[in-house]
């Protein structure tokens, strides 16, 4: 819509995980580095951690497209399957007939191929993404398939990448065995302000743009702030903030865009800008990790470790954030449009939780396409919007479980906005 208006050649801010738009600072470089020299010595384990829409998928996809040709890629996301489901899956994504086959018969065929690569100077990756959600079991098996192995080499390379509670999850005690064999631990973290400039810049130089100050200074340091650092925050804000730009007829994006922006996604600041001396890092079999804890429209960091503070409550879906202490006076609510709202800041919160930060993004979009407004639920509304949102979580097991979570406060919303309307 806007590309020729500002003179790219493509969108320069698309949230998949492309790897010409990858962009490199220290920590990451390494981070690749670490995972390429894994892979190719034949280490066994490796591990990739990092916050929601920190890069690691991206990560990943560039390691795939730029190593060698003798490297075989299975990428295994769906991580809420059983081991057989996984071990059919990396057979059949190898090209090997053993669908009908059991356990061990898909094992030894998956042994053998392996051999095979090996002969040939080849090897396979395994890659799991969204690794914290494998089952204990899942886990254990991973480990004995990792016994595919000469008394020299290991046959087949696993990457596990995860978010910081994949961390968390290999420090139990029932999987120390697995831990034991992680050769390294690759952990990205959030982009500092700096890079974050760096960032944008990069992305649309990539798209053939030649304007310097698309973004003026003011307009980075509020990216910088309302996205936390995390790429893909980033990419949404900007992405966001051209079409503004572009349907206002202004050539450059001002920091006022960004606000606008901010307001449009149920952002906060919560916290100053991320030091450099924090940008992604790397450690070698390191048990720390980064806690963040979401609210329903952002990303807020924790104020220590130790930090135990609830959740705050939704706040109501308007165009605008403002302090409660700064609310002008408005016209009291009626019951029905309190219960509305109610069942919104309800939804947003089992929404964040279910796909992140995009939740309030997807919410605001559905209802405006279903043609409502937070203070105009009904019966039938509440269902084609539960309806609708359920089907923007990829994730079965996640969809269920937030399907169950709203199911039984929709009868009782709908049984209070009908007496209050009776």
């Amino acid at each position: 819509m806007y590309t020729s208006y500002f003179g790219f050649d493509e969108k320069p801010f698309n949230v998949t995980p492309d790897p010409r738009f990858f962009y490199t600072n220290p920590g990451y470089e390494e981070a690749y580095a670490n995972l390429l020299y894994g892979v190719r010595e034949r280490k066994g384990f490796l591990l990739l951690t990092g916050e929601v829409g920190t890069g690691k998928t991206t990560i990943l996809q560039r390691l795939m497209e730029e190593v060698e040709s003798t490297v075989r890629f299975v990428f295994f996301y769906n991580t809420n399957l059983s081991f057989e489901e996984l071990l059919t899956f990396i057979c059949q994504e190898l090209g090997l007939p053993v669908k009908e086959g059991g356990r061990l018969e898909k094992i030894g065929a998956l042994n053998e191929f392996l051999l095979n690569q090996l002969r040939n100077g080849s090897t396979t990756v395994l890659f799991i993404d969204e690794a914290q959600n494998l089952k204990e079991e899942v886990f254990e098996n991973l480990r004995l398939l990792s016994n595919l192995e000469t008394p020299r080499e290991k046959l087949l390379q696993i990457v596990l990448a995860g978010q910081p509670e994949l961390e968390a999850k290999l420090d139990r005690t029932d999987l120390r065995q697995l831990k034991q064999r992680i050769f390294s631990q690759s952990r990205l973290s959030s982009l500092s302000e700096q890079d974050v400039a760096a960032f944008i810049g990069y992305r649309l130089k990539a798209v053939g743009s030649r304007q310097n100050d698309l973004f003026l200074r003011d307009a980075l340091r509020e990216i910088a702030l309302y996205s936390k650092g995390f790429p893909r925050l980033i990419n949404i804000i900007c992405d966001n903030a051209l079409l503004i730009a572009y349907a206002a007829s202004e050539k450059k994006v001002t920091a006022d865009i960004i606000k606008e922006v901010a307001r449009d996604m149920r952002l906060e600041t919560g916290v100053r800008a991320i030091p450099r001396a924090q940008a992604a890092t790397v450690q070698v079999s390191s048990n720390k990790t980064h806690e963040l804890n979401g609210n329903h429209h952002a990303i807020l960091e924790r104020e220590s470790p130790d930090s135990a503070r609830p959740l705050t409550a939704a706040p109501e879906l308007r165009d605008a954030t403002v302090s409660p202490a700064k609310e002008a006076p408005s016209q009291p609510k009626s019951e029905t449009e309190d219960l509305s709202q109610a069942f919104l800041d309800f939804l947003t919160s089992a929404l964040t939780e279910a796909m992140g930060p995009m939740a309030p993004l997807v919410i605001r979009d559905q209802l405006t396409t279903l043609n409502n407004s937070s203070a105009t639920l009904t019966k039938g509304s509440i269902e084609r919007l539960v309806q609708s949102v359920s089907s923007e979580i990829l994730d079965d097991v996640l969809r269920a479980s937030f399907q169950k979570k709203i199911s039984a406060l929709v009868g009782t919303l709908n049984g209070h906005v009908r007496a209050a309307n009776s």
